[in-house]
């Protein structure tokens, strides 16, 4: 078994509400619809990548449930490598409630079961697996000493490391000092660095932290915003694409994705960055996490169209 990304992340059954506001504390609000659809950080980044071309295994855990099944199947359908996805009877599958305003922004309540149990002796039985891979992307939806344990692998074998720090929390310098490419929004590169971050500017000046903490590259998601993208030796602002979002549920792990596929492809960090920014835009113009991430050719086209309207 072989893959150019090896993502190490979570699987999770979303759960999403549409609904006119959510609620406050000890409020009953009635929602409009419901459905539910394949999620977790890992998966969907793994999604991301796949239906972008490149080749995509994961490591995992999932409960010995009706979830599992469904989730093993839908990445499965999409050509995802999910060999290295172990299931386990003490846990159920991971769970996300997800409540959906009509502005499209999201408040997300996570149950992460299995997620939980993968553990570093789990990532070290993937060694090989890791050790021939092109890049290793890993988010925050399991446990950190595993995380921890995965770059470690990664960097033994000089493969480089994408992290997405997601959901926010306090990173040691020494993990921070193994990463190539992180991917914060506006809460995590704060929560990383003690910089608040709402422009350009500010964004710059958190990121040049990060660069000193020993993290190679920065991509700052900023939203609507854009991306500011920090390096050791260049900085560049990537224009946001114009869109009418309908839900951001998985906008940022579609960027993630698609900045691993591309660098997997051989593109530079520019053109990553800006390509990325295109797949998180067409991902927030769709309800749902995996199956609103776009296809290679979708995507392509959708570029070609919005430098044609500039």
């Amino acid at each position: 078994m072989s893959a150019s990304i090896v993502v190490v992340g979570s699987l999770n059954m979303d759960m999403v509400v549409s609904l006119n506001h959510r609620p406050d504390r000890g409020e009953t609000v009635l929602g409009k619809d419901f459905f539910m659809n394949a999620g977790g950080k890992g998966a969907n980044q793994a999604v991301a990548a796949r239906k972008l071309g490149a080749e995509v295994a994961m490591i995992g855990k999932v409960g010995n449930d009706l979830f599992a099944d469904q989730l093993l199947a839908n990445l499965e359908q999409v050509g995802v490598d999910c060999s290295a996805i172990e299931k386990t009877a003490e846990e159920a599958t991971g769970v996300a409630f997800i409540t959906l305003d009509p502005q499209g922004d999201n408040s997300i309540v996570v149950a992460a079961g299995a997620n939980l149990r993968l553990t570093p002796e789990d990532v070290r039985k993937q060694e090989g697996l890791i050790k021939q891979a092109k890049l290793l992307m890993v988010q925050l939806e399991i446990p950190l000493e595993t995380v921890k344990e995965a770059i470690t692998i990664a960097k033994r074998h000089q493969v480089p490391v994408l992290l997405d720090p997601a959901p926010a929390q306090e990173l040691p310098k020494e993990l921070l000092a193994m990463v190539d490419y992180i991917l914060p929004n506006e809460m995590e590169i704060a929560q990383l660095t003690g910089v608040e971050v709402s422009d350009q500017l500010s964004a710059k000046l958190a990121a040049v932290e990060l660069i000193n903490k020993g993290v190679s590259t920065v991509f700052a998601k900023l939203g609507e915003k854009g991306v500011v993208v920090v390096g050791a030796n260049r900085t560049f602002f990537v224009e946001p694409y114009k869109v009418d979002a309908v839900d951001s549920t998985a906008a940022g792990d579609a960027f993630a994705g698609a900045v691993g596929a591309a660098l997997v492809n051989g593109k530079d960090i520019w053109a990553a960055a800006k390509f990325a920014s295109a797949i998180g835009a067409i991902t927030a113009t769709r309800k749902g996490a995996q199956a609103s991430m776009p296809m290679l050719e979708e995507a392509e086209k959708f570029i070609k169209e919005a430098a044609h309207n500039q």
